[in-house]
């Protein structure tokens, strides 16, 4: 069987602070990436509230690459594969959706999913600019033609999709996000103009461009870009900005022209800029995100006005002892209901650690090969 491997971090993605002014009704998140500092990750978290959830292992359910995990109150699922695998909240298998191919029903590229109120399965398909629903169970049921070469997508009302393009310029839209009418079969609000010299190098696959925070609050970002915006029926509405100081990319870097995205990607090797803000989970209260500063990945919180950056874990995952640097932890890979969700491939749990791992949440001996295990906490 295949060893798990985990998109926690896209190394491909960059979200970066750009200059703005700033507006009276944005949180201000400041970042001074040189305030990192070492985290007993047991001072972040509620350690009462902790559970475990194996995943079942089976020739059917086996778990890859996972790009994205979406996490309702009655079942975990996960692309992996090009397909979607769905357990239970008890981490038993449900079902595989992988449908590939040319056909209804079908697609060719599954480059995003997400699951509405009725558990129905959406697939975003940019090879065939087709969003494909099917049902609970997996089911087809219908699919839309949107014309658009899709990045990430989810739903703003039952009307409404809303669909992220990058940088890639359609005879439909030449804006990065779309709002795309089911019921009209056509793009009926437009957002963030795509400009000529952002098209030979500013294309990134984000880690999450849509936040949903709970059932009623939507959220949006992307890549080099310092405002999170929250989403309604007709416009975009800044809620939080990242303040970098003197971190911060000039928007005169932004505008200037590179050959590639790799181009660019040299240039900002070169400076101390804040970069690759991503990913970011909101609760009512807190914002969760990592980002790149230098050679590090740097894990972030802000809470109560104050915005704690941390380069090093003690005692990470709850396990005593074990001492981590954020460049290689794992990040929560989603949140719901008060609740952040860590995706644990059994081999990223250091050997000596294995057995008190096991033993702490009553877990038989860990396998390398075996499907990961979900860990949901609260914070404090």
């Amino acid at each position: 069987m295949k060893k798990v491997v985990f998109n926690i971090i896209t190394f491909l993605c960059i979200a970066a602070c750009s200059s703005n002014k700033e507006q009276d009704n944005l949180i201000t998140i400041h970042l001074d990436p040189t305030s990192r500092q070492t985290v007993n990750w047991e001072q972040l978290f509620d350690t009462a509230s902790m559970q475990v959830i194996p995943l079942e292992t089976t020739d059917q359910s086996l778990l890859a690459w996972v790009d994205k995990v979406i996490i309702t109150d009655t079942v975990y699922s996960f692309s992996s594969n090009n397909s979607i695998y769905t357990f239970n909240q008890n981490g038993n298998f449900l079902f595989k959706i992988a449908h590939q191919g040319r056909g209804p029903g079908e697609y060719l590229v599954l480059d995003d999913f997400y699951i509405d109120e009725d558990n129905h399965y959406y697939i975003l398909d940019n090879n065939s600019f087709k969003i494909i629903e099917y049902s609970s169970k997996g089911e087809f049921i219908n699919e839309i033609n949107t014309g658009l070469f899709g990045l990430a997508f989810t739903k703003v009302s039952n009307d409404l999709w809303a669909i992220y393009i990058g940088s890639s310029k359609s005879p439909d839209s030449h804006c990065r996000l779309n709002y795309f009418s089911k019921q009209e079969k056509k793009i009926i609000h437009e957002f963030i103009e795509i400009s000529d010299n952002e098209l030979n190098w500013r294309h990134f696959k984000d880690n999450n461009n849509f936040i949903h925070r709970d059932a009623k609050n939507l959220f949006f970002t992307y890549s080099l870009n310092d405002t999170i915006y929250q989403l309604t029926e007709k416009e975009l509405i800044p809620c939080y900005r990242f303040e970098c100081g003197k971190y911060q990319i000039p928007q005169k870097v932004l505008k200037e022209s590179y050959n590639d995205v790799s181009d660019f990607i040299e240039m900002i090797k070169n400076h101390d800029y804040v970069t690759r803000i991503t990913p970011v989970h909101l609760t009512d209260k807190e914002v969760m995100f990592g980002f790149q500063y230098q050679d590090d990945y740097l894990h972030s919180l802000y809470q109560r006005h104050t915005t704690t950056i941390i380069n090093h874990y003690q005692n990470f995952l709850g396990i005593p002892h074990f001492s981590i640097s954020t460049q290689e932890a794992i990040f929560p890979s989603g949140y719901q209901n008060d609740y952040f969700y860590y995706l644990i491939d059994p081999a990223f749990i250091p050997d000596k650690f294995k057995n008190t791992f096991s033993h702490m949440h009553k877990l038989p001996k860990l396998e390398d090969n075996s499907n990961p295990i979900l860990l949901k906490i609260k914070l404090l």
